[in-house]
């Protein structure tokens, strides 16, 4: 196998794989917006992904024992002026109506069967996330957890790319990009 036919192996290769790891994520929207809330030695996420497909990451930390998703959604609402949360008590616990951060809102009390206009509650413990047989204010956190809503659908939340794919998908167009001007350079000389 010449040089050049192994080269455009690799190549097709690094973009077929790159392609791939593109695909895997959804490609509905995007997460837009990632917030740090609280302190303390312990961490979890709460993701919101509305309508639109705009989703948001609130990276929460707290100390506190017995500390639920509940409240890290209390939480999240008190400390930042960009987000708002609207939600209906009951005897068994709370009811997440509307969600609007950044001027990104959603408000719905699944009223309008067959379209589901509510936020559909999530949990991320080990493996793939799964729809919650609970409410968020008997979800108790722990270190690394993830919880996420997802408004409109029963959809999974979206995917949160790793840092190292997205890396690793510019640095293969870009090996690309260079490869090809390397070859019409070589090409012009050639004439």
């Amino acid at each position: 196998m010449s040089l050049s036919l192994s080269l455009v192996s690799v190549r097709t290769l690094v973009v077929g794989f790159s392609s791939l790891i593109m695909s895997v994520a959804p490609a509905h929207g995007a997460i837009i917006g990632t917030f740090d809330v609280g302190v303390g030695s312990n961490a979890a996420s709460i993701q919101f992904d509305q309508e639109d497909g705009d989703g948001y990451i609130f990276n929460v930390r707290w100390d506190a024992l017995h500390y639920t998703s509940w409240d890290a959604i209390i939480d999240i609402d008190a400390a930042l002026d960009s987000v708002s949360i609207t939600y209906q008590t009951f005897s068994w616990g709370y009811f997440l109506t509307g969600v609007t951060i950044d001027g990104d809102t959603n408000y719905g009390v699944g009223d309008l069967w067959p379209i589901e206009n509510y936020w559909h509650f999530w949990v991320h413990d080990t493996g793939s996330w799964m729809q919650a047989q609970f409410g968020a204010s008997d979800r108790i956190l722990t270190n690394g957890l993830s919880d996420a809503w997802v408004f409109g659908s029963s959809a999974l939340p979206q995917i949160v790319p790793a840092p190292g794919a997205m890396a690793l998908t510019l640095l293969s167009l870009a090996t690309c990009r260079a490869r090809r001007r390397s070859d019409h350079m070589k090409a012009s000389r050639a004439h």
